[in-house]
């Protein structure tokens, strides 16, 4: 496990499986995206290369610098944005701080999936169903580790370890303590992280109901071999 994208082993070893989580917000916007019927949602970590690449495939642009959605943008990073009367049938491209960084970061993995406690049980299921190592990178925020997305790996964790009996890092152990000790009240820690601090200041906390609704979204989102993510399966 890496706890922010600053620790993913460079190079990654063969064969390594990836789950990229960004709690608040990126990668739970995915899922929302692709559960409204968009026709791919693709991730760019550069906000330059995100307008060039939505101008060119004709699609919605989504995302946000410093939490808001910049100028000419389409849509923000609030996962309610990404309705179906926005999103069918569009390919969306997102470009965010934190989550499109980190998936970039981890390019060349054989597998990249996006995970969020909306689809974390879903995802496990997808992860259960092949041998071999994977590795869970945590965003973060602005290169400091995010406990929203430490405590959703540990519930990936968690989930793992019921579906393959799988066997946890002391990352991973650490991350699942976290879990524990506050799976009763995810929306208190969500309130109380560096991220979930920050949407209060631009007004945006309400997006954290629907980034702490676990399983709420359940989508398997996997970075397809032209770089977007798809909607590979359906719990």
């Amino acid at each position: 496990m890496a706890l922010m994208p600053v620790l993913v082993p460079s190079p990654l070893v063969a064969g390594t499986r990836v789950v990229v989580l960004d709690v608040i917000r990126a990668m739970t916007v995915v899922a929302h995206a692709l559960a409204a019927g968009a026709d791919g949602v693709r991730p760019v970590a550069d906000e330059a290369q995100a307008r060039e690449r939505a101008a060119r495939e004709d699609a919605l642009l989504g995302g946000e610098r410093g939490g808001l959605a910049p100028q000419g943008f389409d849509l923000g990073n609030s996962p309610r944005d990404y309705d179906r009367a926005r999103c069918e049938g569009r390919p969306v491209v997102l470009t965010t701080t934190n989550g499109t960084a980190a998936v970039a970061r981890v390019a060349g993995a054989v597998e990249i999936l996006a995970g969020a406690f909306v689809n974390v049980e879903a995802t496990a299921r997808w992860l259960a169903r092949e041998d071999g190592d994977v590795l869970i990178v945590c965003a973060g925020s602005r290169g400091e580790l995010a406990a929203d997305d430490v405590a959703c790996a540990g519930c990936l964790v968690g989930n793992l370890a019921l579906l393959a009996a799988a066997e946890p890092s002391d990352a991973a152990r650490t991350a699942a303590a976290l879990f524990d000790a506050w799976k009763a009240d995810l929306p208190g820690l969500l309130r109380r992280s560096r991220s979930g601090r920050h949407l209060a200041e631009v007004g945006l906390d309400a997006d954290l109901a629907e980034c702490g609704a676990v399983d709420a979204v359940p989508t398997v989102a996997r970075l397809d071999e032209h770089g977007v993510f798809r909607n590979t399966a359906r719990a």
